[in-house]
């Protein structure tokens, strides 16, 4: 029986995957599939011209073949490939030089290339020619199909001519694909690319005509170092991939040169968390570990869970109570109720018994629901931070627990050497040799440990006066404003920053048969999203946001909002990449990001407007009076037998 159902077993390489998943890479639909092919191709262009230094002159050609068949070629005046390279840089899936580096890319895994050469084949079985010169004299004309089953490239010919040009032309065909000047198509995918990159020309030559978006500046970008991973940021598998990679000869040593942040000083500190975290796994589920609990933490949950009986459920009690044993691998999850229990007992301080019996079915909620609510109707910001910091210090340092632990005799000095030892042990071992386990504990410490934020050299804001610059070019607005946030992290340790700018008047918003309406621009380090909108937490950010205390008519106002959210890490929601995984409770870090920078943005705009709206009063009242400056004018002149005339103009005068 097992035999006969394992008959068709297979391995499938993973073009095959793509190949039978093509949605997955943005290859559904007609116009999706072809805005994917050049979205694909024109940032590999940007990128490869970025990291040459040179300023990018791209050009974009559509030419329509037949019914859903066009020929496309996107040419660049980058570095080139050189001929080694184009097999695998368009023929082989998951080859690249960026998916293993800590640094802001616009592509990652290094599929985009590979995808549209697999799309070309699946459509029309036809090779994709590459024209390419390295500058050196030599311009290669090469013809590179896919071979599936084995994910590698192939070349089909290879032709050599001499030249001095410089760069790289991709030129394919596609069935499947359709061609519009609509809001989804490559057209308007290049009209905000041009936006997101404005030391780029892009000139676009399609069935309608030319289109040239124009550099706005003529200066490259800083370019992006490489970083390391933050100890924030860091997984258990992660650090055990570093260890097989590093050649470093100590894990003391591999942690110093591998993570950011982590100096020989801190390796020491780390010692003290791991002897901690030892002596604490020794006395488990042992008839003292409540003891050793109150040793180890600043706060007595024990006492809350008592305090608050009436007010939360037993399923809670039995809850807490459960990750109070597992300590310290629950840490995390216990703040989560240590911070609901001390804001009831804020709020338990703050407001009456009458009024503490009304609330009674909010306190059995879950912690982020709880707090949520109590957020919302009861905390300042500044109680919230407050109450978050007593939270950060709900456990003691290591050398106060083992001190403790030493004064109540749970511990004697001689095994105390013994632990020291062990910790020696682990941190002088060929990180080769180092345990899932080990490892494990290492990356809990260093989470409990206090670090500076990860360096933000590895990201490239566009900068708000080129964004200003862009959209004034582009939209001719009566207003703009844009703002570039410091970087913050999000997950922990992964760094991010987010750009945000709000045009209005002119061209700005997206235009509807009842007028013009709101137009909401997404990018992710510079590459606009033009798909899965409600999907995405950009949108769902700047949805939040009440438009109307700040003098707009909703989302019905000539206005184009710009977000732009640079990373080392994206958190797409799929491979298709087109929309962002953040809300109030997912990477909200970056959802609150957004909607501070917009909430700026929009006070500008506020008064802006108000500016605009008293102006206009004041000229409505201007026309009303005047209107009867001359009547005034008559009557005075007769009363003081002057000529109207002269009376009128001094009048006029006095009331502007």
């Amino acid at each position: 029986m097992g035999d006969e159902l394992f008959k068709e077993f297979k391995e499938h390489s993973v073009a095959e995957f793509f190949r039978k998943n093509k949605h997955m890479l943005g290859y559904s639909g007609k116009i999706r599939s072809l805005t994917t092919i050049i979205h694909e191709l024109v940032t590999n262009s940007l990128d490869a011209c970025e990291e040459a230094g040179i300023l990018p002159d791209i050009k974009v050609e559509i030419e329509k073949l037949g019914a859903d068949h066009y020929k496309v070629a996107v040419e660049d005046n980058g570095p080139g490939i050189p001929l080694e390279f184009i097999p695998k840089v368009f023929g082989k899936m998951l080859a690249g030089s960026k998916m293993h580096r800590f640094i802001q890319s616009r592509g990652q895994q290094g599929i985009g290339a590979a995808g549209v050469l697999l799309f070309s084949q699946i459509t029309t079985g036809k090779p994709l020619k590459i024209t390419t010169s390295t500058g050196d004299g030599k311009i290669y004309e090469v013809e590179v199909k896919m071979n599936v089953e084995k994910n590698e490239g192939e070349i089909v010919s290879t032709k050599v001519r001499e030249g001095m040009w410089r760069g790289t032309r991709v030129e394919g065909e596609f069935k499947e694909v359709s061609y519009n000047r609509g809001e989804f198509g490559p057209f308007e995918y290049l009209r905000r690319i041009s936006l997101a990159t404005p030391h780029a020309k892009i000139i676009l030559k399609d069935p309608q005509g030319e289109v040239v978006f124009d550099r706005v500046v003529d200066e490259l970008p800083k370019k992006p170092e490489e970083m390391k991973p933050h100890p924030y940021g860091l997984t258990t598998d992660e650090l055990l991939y570093i260890a097989r990679k590093t050649k470093s000869k100590k894990v003391s040593s591999m942690l110093v040169s591998e993570l950011s942040r982590v100096t020989t000083k801190r390796v020491k500190e780390l010692s003290t968390y791991l002897l901690r975290d030892i002596i604490l796994k020794k006395f488990k589920d042992s008839v003292f570990w409540n003891m050793v609990v109150s040793c180890y933490l600043n706060m007595d949950i024990e006492k809350y869970l008592e305090k608050f009986k009436d007010y939360i459920s037993d399923d809670e009690v039995e809850t807490v109570r459960a990750l109070i044993k597992n300590l310290p691998e629950s840490l995390e999850d216990l703040k989560r109720y240590a911070l609901k229990y001390i804001t009831m007992e804020y709020l338990f301080n703050k407001l009456s018994e009458e009024e503490i019996n009304k609330l009674k079915n909010h306190f059995k909620k879950i912690p982020e629901n709880f707090l949520e609510w109590a957020e919302k109707n009861y905390l300042s910001a500044t109680v919230v931070d407050e109450l978050n910091r007593k939270v950060r210090e709900i456990v003691k340092n290591p050398e106060e627990f083992i001190e403790e632990i030493k004064n109540k005799g749970l511990i004697s000095e001689e095994e105390l050497k013994k632990f020291k030892e062990e910790v020696k042990k682990i941190l002088n071992k060929n990180p080769k040799e180092l345990t899932w386990d080990e490892a494990e504990a290492i990356v809990n410490c260093l989470q409990s440990m206090e670090f500076m934020a990860p360096p933000t050299t590895g990201l490239r804001p566009i900068g708000a006066e080129n964004i200003e610059k862009s959209l004034k070019e582009l939209l001719h607005p009566d207003f703009v404003k844009a703002i570039t946030r410091n970087p913050k992290t999000y997950k922990g340790g992964i760094p991010f920053a987010v750009e945000v700018a709000i045009a209005y008047g002119g061209d700005a918003g997206r235009q509807g048969d009842e007028g013009r309406k709101m137009e909401i621009m997404r990018f992710a380090n510079h590459v606009p999203l033009l798909y899965d909108t409600s999907a995405c937490g950009l949108t769902k950010a700047v949805k939040s946001i009440n438009w109307r205390r700040y003098g707009l008519r909703g989302e019905d106002a000539p206005i184009t909002v710009f977000v732009n959210l640079i990373s080392t890490f994206i958190p797409y929601t799929s491979a298709g990449k087109q929309a962002v995984a953040c809300s109030e409770n997912e990477n909200e870090e970056i959802y609150n990001e957004i909607r501070h920078a917009l909430m700026i943005c929009g006070r500008e705009l506020e008064k802006y407007l108000s500016k605009i709206r008293r102006e206009a009063e004041e000229e409505k009242k201007k026309k009303y009076v005047m209107k009867y400056a001359k009547i005034f004018a008559e009557a005075l002149a007769n009363i003081l037998n002057k000529p109207v005339s002269e009376i009128e103009e001094k009048v006029v005068k006095l009331l502007e």
